[in-house]
């Protein structure tokens, strides 16, 4: 199936209760709301009769209701209720409704004609509890870039100078590229104990990094301590929302000991606050900067990224997102100063 037809998040589960949500998914407006079994349906928002928001109504026995003439639309886009008419329910479907489901704590959708078969994207699965807490963000750029920038860990001495890395204190390290059966992962060794900030303060010596990219949208940062332990788990989905712009969906996962869910929760969100702020200033600099560019003359305008050795994901995400695949992929193991 192409990326783009599979299940997306477009919400925390938590946050669709009583109430319906708006929310774009590609370009497409959408309203999402709990029928009356509780279960997440999704409508594109707009009432049929005069195209008044639906999400700007509210939910009555499992039903949108249109905040304009009370027409009430069940989760299959029927009219279920027309206030002042004794026929109360017609059986047609005034509107096109889309495939919907709950999953890891988020509320999923599908633009694909046919309900997709493949299960929504889980994050790695971990043998240790787990304590968890969520960060939701938006930023201005492609997924493309996004996913890059989330797993590469080359920027980080200068977008993060001294919250994950310095610039002076590079280790020399190893790594390996290997293919996932739906995407690509670096996994990273002998990089012992680490110089930013956020490492020193939740991080002992760490045995093996894994960043990893899965279609269609999940990036992943994963840090195990020298026994295999886990010490952070990072999974952010990244979903296209509307005029460029994505929806990130964070969960950061420690494992579970002597510190409270509460106590790392109040520590750790800030300071994940302060990196997301800062990649985003560069995304969106990033993505302005190709705009500028776009109707520039082709001397002075380059439309393919170069790539260095560096780029360990980038180039298998860009051919990802294009083909769903990856084609003519070879396994690597190198050595760098990171």
């Amino acid at each position: 199936m192409k990326p783009n037809l599979a299940w997306w998040p477009v919400a925390l589960s938590r946050e669709l209760q009583r109430q319906p949500l708006g929310c774009t998914l590609q370009g497409v407006p959408l309203v999402i709301f709990r029928d009356a079994e509780g279960v997440p349906a999704a409508l594109p928002d707009r009432c049929p009769h005069r195209f008044a928001p639906l999400s700007a109504g509210r939910v009555r026995d499992g039903q949108i209701e249109c905040p304009y003439h009370g027409w009430r639309l069940d989760a299959q886009g029927r009219c279920a209720h027309l206030p002042g008419q004794q026929q109360q329910r017609c059986s047609q479907a005034l509107l096109q409704p889309l495939h919907s489901c709950e999953a890891q704590g988020l509320v999923w959708v599908s633009l694909a004609p046919e309900r997709p078969t493949i299960a929504p994207v889980a994050p790695a699965e971990q043998r240790q509890a787990l304590d968890t807490f969520w960060i939701q963000s938006q930023v201005r750029c492609s997924l493309q870039d996004a996913a890059e920038n989330f797993l590469d860990g080359f920027h980080t001495h200068f977008v993060h100078a001294g919250w994950i890395r310095h610039d002076r204190k590079r280790q020399h390290i190893r790594t390996w590229v290997h293919r996932l059966e739906d995407g690509v992962e670096a996994q990273y060794s002998e990089e012992g104990t680490q110089s930013g900030l956020i490492s020193r303060l939740f991080e002992g010596e760490r045995g093996v990094s894994m960043g990893r990219f899965r279609l269609p949208g999940l990036a992943e940062i994963e840090y195990r301590d020298r026994q295999g332990r886990l010490n952070l788990l990072v999974s952010a989905w990244l979903t296209p929302a509307a005029d460029g712009h994505l929806r990130l969906f964070a969960r950061i996962a420690t494992a579970r000991h002597r510190a409270p869910a509460w106590l790392k929760r109040s520590l750790l969100q800030p300071l994940f606050q302060v990196i997301l702020r800062q990649d985003r200033q560069i995304l969106e600099k990033l993505s302005a900067n190709q705009q500028r560019f776009a109707d520039v003359p082709a001397p002075w305008r380059r439309d393919t990224p170069q790539d260095s050795p560096q780029d360990l994901l980038g180039p298998w995400i860009r051919q990802l997102l294009e083909h769903g695949e990856l084609r003519d992929f070879q396994e690597r193991h190198d050595a760098f100063w990171l």
